[in-house]
């Protein structure tokens, strides 16, 4: 950085000489020559202050973490899995709320407010199975509660599975 600043303030005095000489020039017809002369010494000297930093600031892998001889089999593999872990964290912090909104809309159409349902994520991407228990059903078919839970978290209709809180059935 220091280097930088020192070099953007030998540029920045470089300029300012060059505009004072430009000053004393004649006005005659040497004057645009003599300011394209010194255009061009500002010009190599800003070119040659960036060849200096990119000299100063060359990139190298780290070699002592492994980092330079990862290939990229090795690279893609860890960015799946990390990709995976971060898509089941998410399906954690997601399935509550997720859960509780089902819930809510299973115990308008039934009317019972004792509905529970249970979401265990899967495998599947993003994809949950449920379990859906009733204690009193009010003539509600199951088929019909596993069609809407099913539709409400876009998953197949075998991963619903509906059972009442006495009769244990499915």
């Amino acid at each position: 950085m220091v280097l930088i600043k020192e070099a953007l303030k030998g540029l920045v005095a470089l300029i300012l000489l060059a505009g004072f000489l430009e000053l004393l020039l004649p006005d005659d017809q040497m004057r645009k020559y003599g300011q394209m002369v010194v255009g061009l010494i500002v010009l190599f000297s800003l070119i040659n202050m960036l060849g200096q930093i990119g000299r100063d600031f060359s990139f190298k892998w780290p070699e002592e973490d492994g980092l330079a001889a990862a290939g990229a089999e090795t690279l893609v593999t860890d960015g799946l899995e990390l990709r995976r872990r971060g898509e089941e964290e998410a399906a954690q912090l997601n399935t509550p709320a997720v859960q509780a909104g089902v819930e809510e809309f299973l115990q308008q159409i039934t009317g019972s407010k004792e509905v529970r349902v249970q979401l265990r994520p899967t495998a599947e991407k993003a994809g949950w199975s449920a379990r859906v228990i009733i204690p009193d059903r009010n003539g509600v078919p199951v088929d019909f509660l596993k069609r809407t839970v099913a539709a409400l978290l876009s998953i197949r209709l075998d991963q619903v599975e509906v059972e009442g809180e006495d009769e244990g059935e499915s």
